[in-house]
């Protein structure tokens, strides 16, 4: 009786108030969309490590003894660093709102995720995605350049002996060069030595240590290609 009569206080109250119930569409919408930010943040996490990797390997780890430790901090790839932090975090929230988001701890599916970007995140730094995409969003992003990837700030400073740009212009013992900021540069590489692959034809950005000689005029001592030595 007392089961009867709570059912017919919940039956009134229903039918007072005007509530309908909530379809089994929304449900599933509500579903399919939890499981696709999952999805999504797992390949955004994997892309992120890509990138992560990309700046780690092409980072310039043998010049430590030249420039000290701080050299190298300022160009490891923080940015991305933190978005692999942050898209795992939000895998995780978006894994609880599952179904099976209960059975699991958050020791587990943190470690899952991480494991995931890992493992995909390396095969595409394998298929050189992440070059690809650092390419490309340092060529159409200036913020891109002077804040996220400080290996751009830190190769800009002729005054210490590191210069960087695209090369506008080649001739016998002699290149041009545009920085960062615009400045065009005449490179003299007559006793300059090449490090790693660098391809010495217009379009190509290098990096360059060697000594300033003027406002725009650089005597090169060692050219090194901008993507690692590779």
């Amino acid at each position: 009786m007392e089961n009867k009569n709570i059912s017919q206080i919940v039956l009134e109250k229903i039918q007072g108030e005007g509530l309908k119930p909530i379809s089994k569409k929304f449900f599933s919408i509500k579903k399919v969309l939890f499981w696709s930010a999952v999805v999504i943040s797992l390949i955004i996490g994997a892309f992120t490590f890509s990138l992560v990797l990309s700046g780690l390997f092409n980072n310039d780890w043998d010049l430590f003894n030249k420039f000290g430790f701080n050299f190298i901090l300022r160009t490891l790839p923080y940015f991305w660093l933190i978005s692999l932090i942050i898209f795992i975090i939000l895998g995780e929230y978006y894994y609880r709102k599952t179904l099976l988001g209960y059975r699991h701890t958050i020791i587990v599916v943190v470690g899952a995720y991480m494991a995931s970007s890992i493992i995909f995140g390396t095969i595409f730094y394998v298929c050189r995605v992440g070059d690809i995409v650092e390419t490309s969003l340092s060529d159409i992003a200036p913020m891109y350049r002077n804040i996220i990837l400080n290996r751009h700030e830190v190769w800009t400073h002729p005054e210490d002996g590191l210069l960087s740009g695209k090369i506008t212009r080649v001739s016998d013992g002699e290149i041009e060069v545009i920085d960062e900021f615009g400045g065009v540069w005449i490179i003299d590489t007559t006793a300059s030595t090449s490090r790693g692959k660098v391809e010495m034809e217009v379009g190509e950005r290098i990096k360059i240590m060697g000594d300033i000689i003027d406002n725009n005029n650089f005597n090169a001592d060692e050219i090194r290609p901008w993507r690692g030595l590779r």
